[in-house]
């Protein structure tokens, strides 16, 4: 090849837009509500400031995440303070999502909320890789 070949498939190389890679997968945000958690509100921030008392309704731990790909599992989990599961999902994605919000929520228990801290565990599996694993917590004292 010619040194004006290299030089002319050179230039467009730099000149056109590189193909990225598929993005790796992002927790952009992740709380706790006493509702139904809805994903405009929680991008607002309209759940920063949640509180679980002896008189809420439910509770709900949510997430919203970038970069999902085919294949992709985002798995959440909620537990009591007894280290007890009070919700869990698996959610599989057969095709590739840019951002996606949800949740795993529990109803007030019959015998009411116990004292300490409830856990909310998020993960995005894919394949047999973990490629985000986070928790969060919120507590009655």
């Amino acid at each position: 090849m010619s040194l004006l070949r290299r030089l002319v498939v050179l230039a467009l190389l730099l000149a056109s837009p590189a193909i990225a890679a598929d993005p790796q997968p992002q927790l952009l945000q992740a709380g706790f509500a006493e509702e139904r958690p809805w994903p405009e509100a929680a991008r607002r921030g309209g759940y920063d400031q949640a509180a679980l008392s002896l008189t809420s309704p439910g509770l709900a731990f949510w997430v919203d995440v970038a970069h999902l790909q085919q294949g992709d599992h985002l798995v959440l989990s909620l537990k009591s303070p007894d280290r007890g599961i009070m919700a869990t999902r698996d959610i599989p994605f057969s095709r590739p999502t840019d951002r996606f919000f949800a949740f795993a929520g529990a109803n007030h228990p019959q015998r009411g909320w116990q004292s300490g801290p409830y856990v909310g565990r998020v993960q995005v599996i894919r394949g047999d890789q973990i490629l985000i694993e986070a928790t969060r917590q919120i507590a009655l004292p």
